[in-house]
């Protein structure tokens, strides 16, 4: 068979790929063998990797998100394997593309194949034209990142998250309090060379007793324009970024809680182009005023004396907002107010039982959700109505899912994962609309009466299973099947507002972690995954009605007493219309490898990591962000200092230096060329 027999040969061929890696993880070692016991060995690096689970997934601890300190969410974000950055790590005009697939052209989340989602809502607008970004979030917010790649543990949120899912948790006040402490501050400072960057925090925790708990967070962001290894200003790259989180929890008894948070974002910005994905397509100048607000109310009841029960209630709200101005009035889409509103409510329940041999955890849940998008025009024609590019009215959606993991004995695990989802699109403002091209040539696109409606359905799912040969090999596969539901910016196309896109996914791998493996109290983890996506009846390339994508991930943690290193490297190729013909959006080979080393008790961190990326001649396209890329090496020194006595005690002193021999790069699927030198600052204290 094709396709088993393609995963085959690149699960053979994974040892020829150049491989790299990222931060790691911690793991207690077995004592040594001793005759004195001196306690638990705690080996400890940045970032694991998850050999327990079928999913391809990393996580982002808070003390990475603190190592790298970010400028922009998609600064930590393509250190993940396969995990891409449509147009550069700006938080505006850039996009996240997981596997090939994602944001496309920069704007919002078009296509819907990655979920990102903010404490269990999930975000991402409709197309905003060469606007808008799912990445216009502070970093400093979170606590931990995951991202998954590949549909397994998607469909709780989304019916159509072919290429992966974002999990982004913000801060809690219990982050911030020790032992019988009832109110902390928290205050970060920092500076970034490149683009002369500024970074002010300020978190206050409070927790009067054990059942309330309140954190207030506001931050600052400002940098101007970057350059590039040559010296070259990037035009548009500068930005100004306050940004707030109020967040409260009250245990109303022992078995319930209640929650409540509103995480806030802005991005003002005043003469830049219109085009944020690529600033050379117009000189036309514009201010454009970029919101995101993520808030919600939940209700946790899980009773410790029954596993049957643990319940959760949650009421969402996302707001997604661009404002667009401009002297010129030549188009609608110069002056305009973007705006996505979704307000959801959700239902959830973790169950744990036997069967038999069979131990399950079972979740079950139901949403509910209204999405209403106006793309309201301020000049023309059209003014007061939505823009011809942007249609505007309402999408509602009720989803059903399950997910059960079943534990067969010691080494059995499978998980089959279902999802059903039922969606009605609603026209509003979106009228008739004339274009005229000179004086003699003009194209009216007719519009859609208010009310009109169109509905779809989707039924999707997927099984995972993994076994465990011995103690520390184990292999796994997942086949899922996913519909990529029709989007509001659909509407005025015939085929699209009922079309799902769909897609079948196909993952085979095995892992090994193991301890004393090459010396006495090492431990060592590593996962190869192999997979295949299917997509057809495509709506989201232009021209493009099936793309077949195949590809290879390896990843590897070791830790030893003396270091620790972390390598990954990825591997994609993608095909277009059942042809040979290249997928542009598939990203370019790529490996990273990070080595560290604990000084002064833990006090002192230091940190190499290597970036290479590999040429790409595999497009169609001859330039802009999928024209052509050229290889690149860059390297990245960090370290970190919290000395645990003296006047210092407690101080976080972090210094990093981004792409230290200044090289002159473009990234694949980026427009401009990456930013050169970056001497990156920071302190922090919490009070």
């Amino acid at each position: 068979m094709k396709s088993r027999t393609s995963l085959l040969s690149l699960m053979a061929a994974m040892t020829a790929l150049p491989v790299s890696t990222a931060p790691l993880w911690a793991q207690d070692a077995p004592a040594a063998p001793d005759s004195t016991f001196i306690g638990t060995v705690q080996l400890e690096s940045r970032r694991g990797v998850a050999t327990d689970t079928a999913t391809s997934e990393t996580t982002l601890t808070q003390e990475e998100l603190d190592a790298r300190q970010a400028t922009s969410f998609g600064e930590l974000l393509d250190t993940v394997p396969n995990a891409t950055l449509v147009n550069g790590n700006l938080p505006q005009g850039s996009g996240i593309s997981i596997r090939g697939l994602g944001a496309y052209g920069g704007t919002y989340g078009t296509d819907g194949k990655v979920t990102v989602v903010i404490d269990g809502v999930a975000s991402g607008a409709e197309e905003i034209y060469r606007n808008g970004s799912m990445l216009a979030l502070e970093p400093e917010l979170f606590r931990e990142i995951t991202v998954t790649r590949g549909p397994a543990e998607s469909f709780r949120y989304s019916s159509g998250a072919m290429g992966g899912t974002v999990e982004a948790q913000t801060k809690d006040a219990s982050d911030f309090l020790e032992g019988d402490d009832t109110f902390a501050v928290r205050q970060k400072l920092g500076y970034e060379s490149n683009g002369d960057g500024f970074l002010s925090t300020t978190i206050l925790a409070f927790a009067p007793d054990d059942r309330f708990e309140v954190l207030a967070f506001a931050g600052y962001r400002t940098i101007d324009e970057r350059k590039d290894g040559d010296g070259n200003r990037q035009d548009a790259t500068g930005f100004d970024s306050p940004s707030g989180l109020l967040k409260a929890s009250y245990r109303l008894n022992p078995d319930s809680k209640l929650t409540f948070s509103v995480a806030y974002t802005e991005i003002p910005e005043n003469d830049v182009p219109y085009n944020a994905y690529d600033p050379a397509w117009t000189d036309v100048l514009i201010d454009r005023y970029t919101q995101d607000t993520t808030a919600y109310i939940g209700y946790n009841f899980n009773p410790a004396d029954n596993e049957l029960i643990n319940l959760d209630a949650r009421l969402t709200y996302k707001k997604e907002a661009i404002e667009i101005s401009s002297l010129d009035t030549s188009s609608n889409i110069y002056n305009a107010d973007h705006e996505t509103e979704t307000v959801g409510l959700s239902l959830s329940n973790e169950a744990i039982f036997a069967t038999g041999i069979a131990r399950h955890t079972l979740n079950v849940g139901a949403e509910v959700k209204r999405r209403e998008r106006s793309s309201t025009s301020r000049v023309g024609d059209n003014k007061g109505n939505n823009d011809t590019s942007a249609p505007g009215g309402t999408d509602e959606s009720i989803a059903l899912w399950l997910v059960d993991k079943i534990d067969i004995g010691e080494r059995l695990t499978i998980t089959p994962q279902l999802r059903y989802e039922h969606q009605t699109l609603t026209s509003q403002d979106n009228v008739d609309s004339e274009q005229c091209f000179g004086p003699f040539f003009c194209m009216v696109t007719p519009g859609l009466p208010d009310g009109t409606k169109f509905e779809s359905e989707a039924y999707t799912g997927a099984l995972s299973t993994r076994y465990a040969l011995t103690d520390s090999f184990a292999v796994f596969g997942t086949a899922a099947y996913n519909e990529n539901l029709p989007i509001l910016d659909d509407l005025r196309n015939e085929t699209y507002r009922t079309q799902p896109e769909k897609g079948r996914t196909v993952e085979l791998g095995f892992s090994y972690d193991g301890f004393d493996v090459l010396t006495d109290n090492d431990a060592l983890k590593a996962k190869v995954t192999a997979f295949e996506t299917h997509i057809w009846d495509g709506t989201t390339y232009s021209g493009v009605d099936t793309v077949d994508l195949e590809g290879v991930e390896f990843e590897l943690s070791y830790v030893h007493p003396a270091f620790y290193a972390d390598f990954n490297v990825a591997r994609t190729r993608g095909k277009i219309n059942g042809t040979n013909d290249p997928f542009n959006w598939a990203p370019a080979d790529r490996a990273q490898l990070t080595l560290g080393k604990r000084f002064m008790e833990d006090q002192l961190d230091l940190s190499v990591e290597a970036i290479h990326a590999w040429s790409n001649s595999r497009t169609s396209a001859i330039d802009g962000a999928t024209g052509p890329s050229d290889s690149y090496s860059l390297f990245n020194i960090g370290a970190g200092y919290t000395p645990n006595a003296g006047w210092a005690e407690g101080v976080e002193f972090r210094a990093a230096i981004e792409n230290a021999f200044d090289e002159t790069y473009r990234p694949f699927l980026s427009t401009r060329n990456g930013s050169g030198r970056n001497i990156k600052l920071s302190v922090a204290k919490t009070f």
